[in-house]
């Protein structure tokens, strides 16, 4: 009678583990980059913090996280984290302002670019009147004051994402520039490959004759 007592309980065990009720574990994470608001949006996703009878639970610190959830769903975890905590990538962006009007010539400081602007205008002459390089990080803002004939000029940039990476890596952006005179401002955003340079647009500059044109090109900075 007693085994049969010990076996059936025996039964009963195991139809519990392979029922409704999974088997949570806990483990600990090391956080190297991502930051707690990153972290919860990230892993948030992966644990059942409403499962009956094994509700999942997730702390986290500056420099661990911990999440008690079934084993495969903290592999999930692991490899999640793998992916994403890494270090951010950094994005310099050079800046180009240039003056177009009706004066024919040519400066080699923006041969490269001078052939697009051609194709997208019908100005006779360009030439830099400003440029301006800046540094920054996905979700930043950085803000500069350039100096030129015209100016100043006010620059202010948001890197709002930076999708892929490598040759492949587009940088999302949005821009604003500022300055004195009719007309003295643009504000635009845009996608632009790392790497290549874009025309953002034109601003009317002080004549009907004239405009300003801003073109940027972000490149990826490797740590």
């Amino acid at each position: 009678m007693k085994a049969f007592t010990a076996l059936s309980l025996v039964a009963l065990c195991l139809a519990a583990a392979c029922g409704g009720t999974p088997r949570l574990e806990t483990r600990t994470f090391a956080l190297h980059y991502l930051n707690q608001g990153e972290v919860d949006q990230l892993l948030h996703p992966y644990v059942d913090f409403e499962r009956p009878n094994a509700k999942g639970a997730m702390t986290s610190t500056g420099s661990t996280v911990t999440v008690r959830e079934t084993p495969d769903n903290l592999d999930r975890i692991g490899r999640v984290l793998a992916q994403f905590d890494r270090p951010q990538p950094r994005v310099q962006l050079h800046f180009e302002i240039i003056k177009a009007d009706g004066a024919v010539r040519t400066d080699p400081s923006i041969r490269d670019v001078e052939t697009v602007l051609k194709s997208l205008f019908r100005f006779q002459g360009y030439s830099l009147v400003a440029d301006g390089m800046v540094t920054g990080s996905e979700h930043s803002r950085t803000t500069q004051t350039l100096a030129g004939a015209g100016g100043p000029y006010w620059l202010s940039a948001v890197i709002s994402q930076i999708s892929g990476t490598g040759d492949s890596a587009i940088v999302h952006l949005g821009v604003e520039l500022r300055f004195n005179g009719p007309g003295g401002s643009f504000e635009t955003t845009v996608g632009i490959p790392a790497g290549k340079t874009a025309v953002l647009g034109n601003v009317t500059g002080s004549t009907t004759s004239s405009a300003l044109i801003l073109a940027v090109r972000p490149d990826l900075v490797i740590n």
